[in-house]
């Protein structure tokens, strides 16, 4: 091109940079960059995008935040806000959050909003930092809406401060946000598997009083969670919650308070869910059988194990593992005596 007297454009630096980003070769493409912007052109968008997406994909964080910033500076380029967003997600995975504040101070300077700069903090594991920062979007503006507080709340649950996340959750009330299914999800399972199973029930019965229904999954998971450590009671409770909640029920959420009643054992409780269950047309699947037997012969009750055995059995599944053993050991001991 240069030969025949043209000089190379933006569009064809952009070209250049890109392809040889994605075949690694950076010093390279950091050549053409600087070659491109000592000519005096000013690089685009999407000159800006290529650049910043190839470096960081490298691995090469701080080169491309430097090589940007003296564009930004400049002022002669209007940034997309997806630009601003895509650096400021590079800079916060490396945990530069003094560069990330920077880019901040850029986006409002030329009117953008930070969207990715929450997630972003809170990625880094600096959810004190985000709540800063929406806190001064709520002084400034009142931007802050459920997402932004989930983000948060997420982070400090996943840094172990589930009551800074509460108290982020209460403060919601408090400025006209109304918490989502989200929102609670999060704290219930946070709560859950810090041990709180009180604060996670009232927080369930308080999001079915807003009308806020989680799926079939979400109860699910929490009836297993609230059988492994022992609350069967209040398992079965939102069990009940779920058919009253009009909650489509599974199998698998059978089993969880199933496998709960046997464990605790609640044999009687564990075959009256059984046979409920089959009433309400769905049919036990191998787990289901495999809980029930084992329940009946940790009671000693081997005429009826042997009976849900049969019915096993023409359904054509198999028993076999402990619990096949387990029945076998009991029938040769009747018929030993």
């Amino acid at each position: 091109m240069i030969k025949k007297g043209r000089d190379p454009d933006v569009v064809t630096y952009t070209i250049m940079v890109d392809r040889l980003c994605k075949a690694r070769k950076f010093d390279n493409a950091v050549g053409f960059w600087r070659e491109m912007v000592g000519k005096g052109l000013c690089p685009d968008n999407k000159a800006c995008s290529a650049l910043v997406v190839g470096l960081c994909e490298g691995g090469k964080v701080d080169l491309a935040y430097e090589l940007i910033v003296d564009v930004i500076k400049g002022g002669n380029l209007m940034f997309s806000t997806l630009l601003y967003n895509a650096l400021i997600s590079c800079v916060c995975r490396i945990r530069r959050i003094e560069n990330a504040q920077a880019i901040k101070l850029f986006m409002l300077k030329n009117g953008c909003e930070p969207d990715l700069m929450i997630k972003g903090l809170c990625n880094a594991n600096r959810p004190d930092k985000a709540y800063l920062l929406i806190k001064n979007k709520i002084e400034a503006n009142g931007l802050v809406d459920a997402v932004s507080y989930n983000t948060i709340i997420k982070a400090f649950c996943k840094v172990g401060h589930i009551g800074k996340a509460y108290q982020l959750f209460e403060e919601m009330g408090t400025k006209g946000i109304a918490p989502d299914v989200v929102t609670f999800t999060t704290l219930i399972k946070a709560f859950l598997s810090g041990g709180s199973s009180d604060i996670a029930k009232a927080l369930l019965d308080r999001m079915s009083g807003m009308g806020l229904l989680p799926d079939r999954v979400f109860y699910t998971t929490i009836i297993d969670h609230l059988c492994k450590t022992g609350k069967v009671e209040m398992a079965h409770s939102i069990f009940d919650d779920m058919i009253n909640q009009g909650v489509n029920l599974g199998v698998i959420s059978y089993n969880a308070l199933i496998n709960g009643f046997c464990k605790s054992n609640k044999v009687t409780e564990a075959i009256h869910l059984f046979e409920e269950m089959q009433a309400r047309g769905f049919s036990p699947d191998e787990i289901t059988f495999k809980l029930i037997i084992g329940g009946l012969l940790r009671e000693k009750k081997l005429s009826k194990a042997c009976k849900v055995w049969d019915q096993m059995m023409e359904k054509g599944f198999t028993l076999d593992g402990a619990v096949f053993e387990a029945l076998i050991s009991a029938i040769h001991s009747i018929d030993s005596e």
